[in-house]
């Protein structure tokens, strides 16, 4: 009999976290897999609705700007599952999108999906109101960091703790990256980040000059946009979107300068000391400063519940800190091997759990 599975990535970083669960699953026999997919993905050859940038949208003007396209992607989603049927459907981060459709597909009764869950949805960190919604959509939801367990046992949620699939085969190495003269800037995968950070991240090297050489980390994408925006530049500059090269200059860097996100688990598994930045727009900016309620935002920094990561955020985020920043950890070999030595003691509650397999047998075996 065959099985069928849907598939639902939002984030570049979701399609990666699925690439690695599906390369295990795709070539089964008597399943079937579909969904919406992003670049890696896609190299499987599973069948795709439409491309998982889409319906990638940041922050509440970002969403408002673009709502009747979310909403025409919602129906297609729904409509497409209620024909394809899966007996599970598998989303990855992108929860309000997911908790939509998944909304609307609980309405059909003659749908007997479930809904698998992977990276859990922050209600940790904000938006706790969301909690009951979650608690009546998924069927389970598998817990990328081990603090979370603890929280969604307390609401009677069905998760699973499985690690971090960046490092299943993580070795600490804390030589790395301590005489080179490159500086990683990553700016986020989202058109609307390059926006916000590239003009910032100008500056900044504008302010250090030519003494070093500069790495950008960013989505295929965006390669002709970030190219563009550099056309003409003095410096030496290494615009990237191959993710196999991605950790070869990093390991060539002496630091990075990242936005906030799941980027800052790739720089610590490249064992790369790291400035984390983050703005919002105003309006996000607004609202986040009621609901959030952690005092953190890089996730390692979250894991220890100190800063190990410094973070340069909202009105801090601008060309001079930044360099201030930089100059401090360039003449303090010994800070960035502490910051490095730090974090990995965080990174072993996570590491070396084989969470893609771990994920792959579980769902073969519900459904």
């Amino acid at each position: 009999m065959i099985k069928k599975i849907f598939v639902i990535t939002g984030e570049a970083s979701g399609d990666i976290l699925a690439f690695n669960v599906f390369k295990n699953l795709h070539k089964k026999k008597n399943l079937k897999i579909s969904g919406i997919l992003g670049e890696k993905l896609k190299k499987l050859r599973i069948h795709n609705i439409f491309s998982n940038h889409e319906i990638t949208f940041f922050g509440i003007s970002e969403v408002l700007l673009n709502i009747f396209s979310i909403k025409k992607k919602i129906e297609k989603t729904v409509k497409y599952i209620e024909q394809f049927k899966p007996d599970v459907v598998f989303s990855v981060d992108s929860p309000d999108f997911v908790l939509q459709v998944i909304k609307r597909i609980k309405k059909n009764k003659k749908i007997k999906t479930k809904f698998y869950h992977y990276v859990a949805p922050t209600i940790w960190a904000w938006r706790e109101d969301r909690l009951s919604k979650i608690k009546k959509s998924f069927d389970k939801i598998y817990l990328l960091f081990d603090f979370e367990k603890k929280y969604f046992d307390k609401f009677n949620i069905v998760s699973k703790f499985v690690g971090h699939p960046f490092f299943e085969k993580f070795k600490p190495n804390l030589n790395a990256s301590v005489n080179n003269k490159m500086i990683s800037f990553c700016p986020g995968s989202r058109k609307s980040e390059l926006k916000k950070f590239l003009p910032i991240f100008k500056k900044v090297i504008i302010l250090l000059g030519e003494d070093y050489e500069y790495h950008f980390a960013i989505n295929k994408n965006h390669f002709s946009y970030v190219k563009n925006f550099f056309k003409g530049s003095k410096y030496k500059l290494t615009i990237n979107f191959e993710s196999e090269k991605k950790f070869y200059y990093f390991k060539k860097s002496l630091l990075s300068v990242a936005k906030s996100g799941t980027i800052s688990l790739d720089l610590c598994k490249a064992q790369l000391p790291i400035i984390t930045v983050y703005k919002f727009d105003n309006l996000t900016y607004f609202f986040v400063k009621f609901l959030v309620k952690v005092k953190y935002g890089n996730i390692i920094n979250i894991m220890a519940k100190k800063m190990l990561i410094p973070e340069l955020i909202q009105q801090n985020c601008n060309p001079t800190k930044i360099v201030n920043k930089i100059n401090y950890y360039i003449n303090n070999k010994s800070e960035r091997l502490s910051m490095v030595n730090n974090y990995n003691k965080v990174l072993r509650r996570i590491s070396n759990k084989n969470t893609s397999l771990t994920i792959a047998k579980d769902l073969l075996a519900n459904i």
